[in-house]
């Protein structure tokens, strides 16, 4: 986090021909160098920076804030988020595409060709799927009821 007094204090260098610093600070560095080669801009920018310092310190604790929560959501461990079950990725995959094959639901859950048949056999039986046949091949797809 940036101190709006810290700021304040490195712009004070531009008294001693250091122009430009709190920029520096504030994570501008391009302007910054262009403050101290021009002495802040001939003393101008450096007066109207005198004003714009408590913005510029507000925005950069602002997006260091946005990053810091990005960084907590990006490490989330794995074991937090619950895993979803081989039925729950059948009817997604269901919920993506109006028919699906064996083929595509092993794939979907990654598991064995003979467990994925028992488990669409049970999703038969509770109703969630229905099995056909699909026109243009006759291939046997199973779609969401």
């Amino acid at each position: 986090m940036k101190s709006t007094g810290m700021a304040y204090l490195l712009w004070i260098l531009w008294f001693f021909g250091f122009a430009g610093i709190h920029r520096f600070y504030l994570g501008k560095p391009i302007s910054g160098l262009i403050w101290f080669f021009t002495w802040g801009l001939f003393g101008v920018g450096q007066i109207v920076d005198l004003f714009l310092i408590p913005d510029m310190v507000e925005r950069k604790n602002f997006k260091y804030r946005a990053r810091l929560r990005e960084a907590e959501y990006a490490h989330i461990a794995p074991s937090t988020i619950a895993p979803r079950s081989d039925t729950q990725l059948i009817l997604k995959l269901l919920s993506e595409q109006p028919e699906a094959t064996l083929a595509d639901c092993v794939l979907a859950t990654g598991q064995d060709t003979s467990k994925v048949k028992t488990l669409l056999e049970q999703m038969q039986r509770d109703e969630l799927i229905e099995v056909g046949n699909r026109k243009r091949d006759g291939a046997i797809v199973y779609r969401m009821i």
